[in-house]
């Protein structure tokens, strides 16, 4: 043991300089004592493991990481195969990189996104679900409840289909504003819903009433709306950075949704609705 200690391995400094040094000098320095020994008996040993397809500046994708993980870990099985028994104890495995300041631990990022990953999706689907409640109440009907819906979730899709193409890792921020991505889509859309749903006449005619009646307040609402999202894309804080394009962009797809794409369904099968008194009462 003691020449195995005093055995010469490569080392680079702070300075990037290259040297050899003892191997116990080279595991008991930068990140404590790897090597247990008290003269007589190696009470722990530390290997490291350099993995070359990942690095300390990177932050892989969850599936990414969950199969290096797994490889790693199939490795950690097979030393505790091998000598679990000579040893008394399993094999701890950790990820860590020397000189970080956190640590830099891929296998816990790796866990988070799986927390924030849940997390978004099951926000946005009660976001959606009491979405779809409120545009029944407000319209009682169910046609116009489930095309508002989807109105709904085609601006959640692109949202979160644009960020990504922008480069956006799920995080933390990002999980939130997910899950509160169906909140701010259902604005434009229940209004126009609700208009349409207490406007008579033919089919045309209930669209025309709905445009002169919600049109020009739903376009203001989202000019000023994407005015007020101007300024935080200045902002150093990268969490109203991000919220702030956040914000833009789900004003303008859900604008865009609600009145291109949700009134053009109902001015196609909106159906036309008598006034009460007449003949028909009721929508057709």
């Amino acid at each position: 043991m003691d020449g195995f200690l005093q055995e010469k391995v490569e080392s680079v400094d702070d300075e990037d300089t290259t040297k050899m040094i003892p191997v116990d000098q080279f595991y008991n320095t930068s990140g404590g004592a790897r090597i247990g020994w008290d003269g007589t008996t190696v009470k722990f040993v530390g290997i490291s493991i350099e993995a070359k397809q990942v690095t300390q500046w990177d932050q892989p994708a969850e599936d990414y990481m969950l199969t290096q993980y797994e490889m790693y870990d199939d490795l950690r099985a097979n030393i505790d195969f091998i000598a679990k028994e000579a040893c008394g104890s399993e094999v701890i495995m950790t990820d860590r990189f020397d000189g970080m300041a956190d640590g830099a631990s891929k296998f816990v990022f790796m866990n988070n996104q799986r927390v924030y990953r849940t997390s978004a999706i099951r926000g946005a689907l009660i976001g959606v679900a009491i979405a779809f409640v409120v545009l029944f109440a407000c319209t009682w009907s169910p046609l116009l409840a489930i095309f508002a819906t989807l109105s709904i979730l085609c601006t959640m899709l692109s949202v979160i289909g644009l960020t990504t193409m922008a480069g956006w890792n799920l995080g933390s921020t990002e999980a939130i504003l997910i899950s509160i991505l169906a909140g701010f889509s259902v604005d434009y859309v229940v209004h126009l819903a609700h208009a349409f749903s207490h406007n008579y006449g033919t089919q045309s005619e209930r669209v025309t009433a709905t445009f002169s009646e919600m049109g020009s307040p739903v376009l203001s609402g989202m000019i000023t709306s994407v005015l007020a999202s101007l300024p935080l894309f200045l902002c150093q804080l990268q969490f109203f950075a991000k919220f702030g394009t956040f914000l833009c962009l789900t004003i303008l797809f859900s604008w865009l949704f609600a009145n291109f794409g949700f009134m053009g369904v109902l001015a196609t099968i909106g159906g036309d609705k008598e006034r009460p008194g007449s003949k028909e009462e009721g929508e057709k």
